[in-house]
């Protein structure tokens, strides 16, 4: 362990940054106290930022890989991880069943049909460095259009692969991110996506301004596709290069849709329509009929209807469904709730299917076509969370996932005129055993008053001490939920004896739209005081003790991390934050950063830049306070949060942690290959066991 312990000396004694640039700094946006920020150089002088992070990754590299438990983890990780295969993405067409498939001998997701006569295809086998970022295939299942990414970028080309005759067309288009294609009735074309070239010195977030729909024809040269929809073309006086926008289309319909949503946050589209016959490039006559103050969050188009789901006065949402052949025609009621998320919107050739939550209650509903109003509650084999739902438009039956927990994923098929729902055998049972281990649903009362729910995952008959390692995660923006999943690799924390706690935080949507409003903008310090209260109770209750408390968040929930170790450094061992967002008052300067004022608050504004003061984690550090220990990692090629954010935060704490006595350290990890997110199986492994192991060291070492 000497060598462990001289690594982090020497990691705590480093001077930082002798490499640190003079420019002059391009900002109206405040930054701290005196408008001073020396670690500002990091936000523009990328191969600046990028060689400090490679030497501080050097640096984290010699302490983790010396941890002497670290070939132990990888090799449960494996086990656990590699000993079965894993399916997804089902999508059928045309008779045959596509989907994305990996196995222990080819551990990375590959694309495979499966023929009408049980044959199976290999369809795409992505190169070393490259994932399958989305794949649809057209109605009939002749052609499928999909994406590769490199190295963890979120942009890609669209690729046409002909499935019969097994040969790539010649039209590549380059440039799209996650490009939403919708394949027409004729399965010769299909709209789709499409960024504009980025000029060499463009800011951060024009890298990702200037969205439009086009059309494609199966074998044309790209540079005949038209734009038929963006957010100008409508007139819509808030028009902006960020909005984000899209075009729907059904083979059962003579309709087309379009949408615009302005920002990420919230749930509020304006909705046109326009007769597919009708279309006409830029000229195309498009028609509002849904204004974005209708708070419409889903919508499927189906024939001559539009299905839509509103959020309502109840944190619930009201599901309707619009005659598009008969304005005049009201909107007929489907069902409504209270206090809870959808989580499921989908269709087939004769039924509306929706999974939601309803005060806390889960619900698998069926509404047929036929006879909207006759609602049929769809019961499950096992309490569990349905994850996926899975159609296709010529058939009755429907496919979904269901999964728990600690209950492995299992897909099912749903025959409406049976009533019964079957495994379908797709996914072979898992052997990964959790008998031992048992699932507490509860709920936190905050210091305002609110029930916050927790939950918390550790073995039968725990000893409720106050010597358990606890590892609490949370996320808690945007509406997104955390709802049950199964995860094979939590055994090696739980087998430890550790315990493993979710908060589900206000500006989540566990409890509904106004759950994620109440944690929004002028209100996102609730989910932080949420999360803070959270660690409370497992410290109060006997389920852990400060020295043994971890926590971990990932992009916008790194806010959430990074102030909870501002607000209480006492009551954490440890953190560890991938891709945060740490510097949120320069939030403009940021590839997303412009979709995410309504989120966090604007910068260009004075109530903006006091909502985002009060939850940024940089600006917010003291000096003298001996903080936890913290690892940071970050993919180098993040398109969303830029990487500056993570090594600025990690300067300072450096900086900080230099001055303090018996510091902790700051380790930080960098991945020249991989983007917001791990670009491969390998670099995901590689970055959990880090944190793994980083935690393990931080709750075995403390003291009481």
């Amino acid at each position: 362990m000497n060598v462990l312990k001289n690594a982090i000396v020497m990691l705590q004694l480093i001077i930082l940054a002798n490499i640190s640039p003079t420019y002059a700094r391009e900002s109206s946006v405040f930054t701290s106290p005196d408008n001073l920020d020396r670690y500002s150089w990091m936000e523009t002088c990328q191969s600046c930022t990028a060689k400090w992070l490679e030497q501080r990754t050097k640096q984290s590299r010699k302490i983790i890989d010396a941890l002497p438990w670290r070939e132990t983890t990888q090799k449960q990780l494996n086990a656990l991880n590699y000993a079965e295969d894993t399916l997804s993405n089902l999508v059928d067409a045309g008779g045959d069943r596509f989907y994305l498939r990996s196995t222990p001998a080819f551990p990375y997701l590959r694309l495979f049909v499966k023929r009408k006569n049980g044959n199976e295809q290999l369809l795409i086998d992505p190169p070393v460095g490259t994932g399958i970022q989305f794949f649809s295939p057209s109605y009939d299942g002749r052609y499928i259009a999909y994406g590769l990414a490199e190295n963890g970028s979120e942009f890609a080309s669209i690729n046409i692969l002909d499935t019969r005759k097994g040969k790539s067309l010649p039209d590549v288009i380059p440039r799209v991110r996650y490009p939403l294609i919708a394949w027409r009735g004729d399965n010769q074309s299909f709209f789709y996506r499409r960024m504009p070239s980025v000029k060499q010195k463009a800011l951060p977030a024009e890298r990702l301004a200037g969205q439009k729909v086009y059309l494609h024809h199966t074998g044309n040269d790209v540079s005949l596709d038209v734009v038929v929809f963006d957010s100008f073309m409508v007139s819509e006086k808030a028009a902006s290069v960020y909005d984000d926008v899209a075009v729907y289309a059904s083979p059962d319909s003579e309709w087309l849709v379009s949408s615009i949503s302005t920002s990420t946050s919230g749930y509020s589209s304006t909705i046109f329509k326009v007769r597919a016959d009708a279309l006409n490039g830029a000229k195309t006559p498009w028609e509002k009929i849904i204004d974005s103050s209708e708070n419409i969050s889903h919508f499927i188009l189906s024939g001559k209807w539009l299905y839509l789901a509103k959020y309502n006065d109840s944190s619930g949402y009201h599901v309707a469904r619009k005659n598009l052949d008969d304005p005049r025609h009201a909107e007929e009621t489907i069902v409504e709730w209270s206090r809870g998320e959808l989580t499921g919107f989908i269709t087939n050739k004769e039924s509306l299917y929706i999974t939601y939550h309803d005060n806390g209650t889960r619900k698998f509903l069926r509404a047929p076509f036929e006879n909207i109003s006759r609602i049929k509650n769809i019961s499950l084999p096992f309490e569990g969370e349905i994850t996926a739902l899975f159609s296709d438009y010529g058939k009755k039956e429907i496919l979904f996932t269901l999964q728990g927990w600690t209950k492995p994923p299992v897909i099912l098929r749903y025959d409406p005129d049976k009533n019964i729902v079957e495994d379908t055998g797709l996914i072979a049972p898992q052997s990964h055993d959790f008998s031992d281990y048992e699932v507490e649903e509860i709920w936190v009362i905050s210091k305002n008053n609110v029930r916050v729910p927790l939950t918390i995952i550790h073995k039968r008959g725990l000893n409720l001490d106050g010597t358990a390692p606890v590892w609490l995660t949370t996320y808690g923006a945007y509406g997104v939920s955390t709802f049950p999943n199964f995860d094979a690799s939590r055994l090696i924390w739980l087998r430890k004896g550790g315990v493993i706690a979710i908060a589900h935080v206000r500006g989540g949507g566990e409890l509904g739209p106004f759950w994620h409003e109440e944690g929004r903008a002028s209100n996102k310090g609730n989910s932080i005081s949420d999360f803070i209260d959270c660690a409370e109770y497992l410290i109060e209750n006997g389920y852990t003790h400060p020295s043994k408390l971890v926590i971990s968040g990932e992009s916008a929930g790194g806010i959430i991390i990074g102030m909870a170790l501002v607000k209480r450094p006492d009551m954490f061992a440890a953190a560890a934050i991938h891709a945060g967002m740490l510097n949120t008052i320069r939030l403009d300067q940021i590839p997303i950063g412009a979709m995410n004022f309504k989120e966090f608050g604007s910068p260009f504004t004075e109530e903006g830049i006091r909502d985002l003061k009060k939850v940024d984690a940089y600006y917010n550090l003291k000096d003298g306070v001996r903080y936890p220990a913290v690892m940071l990692t970050v993919g180098m090629n993040d398109a969303r949060v830029s990487p500056w954010q993570t090594a600025k935060f990690a300067a300072r704490l450096e900086e900080i942690t230099a001055t303090v006595e018996n510091p902790n350290p700051v380790l930080v990890v960098s991945e020249n290959e991989a983007g917001h997110s791990p670009a491969t199986y390998e670099q995901a492994d590689r970055n959990f066991l880090d944190i793994l192991n980083f935690f393990i060291w931080r709750t075995t070492l403390a003291k009481k």
